[in-house]
């Protein structure tokens, strides 16, 4: 049975690390990476007696194939071939205060492309989010 994978948050906190947000099949999830074989893999973490960690099978309320449907969904993510859902796209004057790094980040986010290219200024960025929303 496929199941449904929204994501709502992604956020890169290292060179090779992630953290991410979202639901599976409406039950909502926080996923972290780990670095296994060079690679950055994602695993869902849960609370357990108020600490955000990775439970064992049997404590978790995910069984196996949703946490790698999660996995394979926030893969997807990180390179560029799934979105992140948002809300709504921030105004354009909300938009400008963010950093030109901060744009490309949203731009890579929501599936946009030519966020990178040469001679591109935060307008263009802007006004490229606009267009997407």
């Amino acid at each position: 049975m496929a199941k449904t994978i929204k994501v709502t948050e992604f956020a890169q906190t290292g060179e090779q690390s992630f953290t991410a947000a979202g639901t599976c099949d409406k039950k909502g999830f926080v996923a972290k990476t780990i670095v296994y074989r060079g690679e950055p893999i994602f695993k869902v973490q849960e609370d357990k007696d108020g600490e955000s960690k990775h439970l064992r099978m049997n404590d978790s309320q995910f069984n196996r194939g949703e946490r790698i449907a999660i996995a394979r969904y926030l893969k997807q993510v990180r390179l560029g071939k799934a979105a992140v859902e948002s809300a709504a796209t921030p105004p354009a004057d909300e938009l400008s205060e963010l950093s030109v790094k901060e744009l490309r980040g949203r731009c890579k986010a929501a599936g946009v492309s030519g966020y990178h290219r040469k001679g591109v200024v935060k307008a263009d960025l802007v006004e490229l989010l606009q267009q997407a929303a």
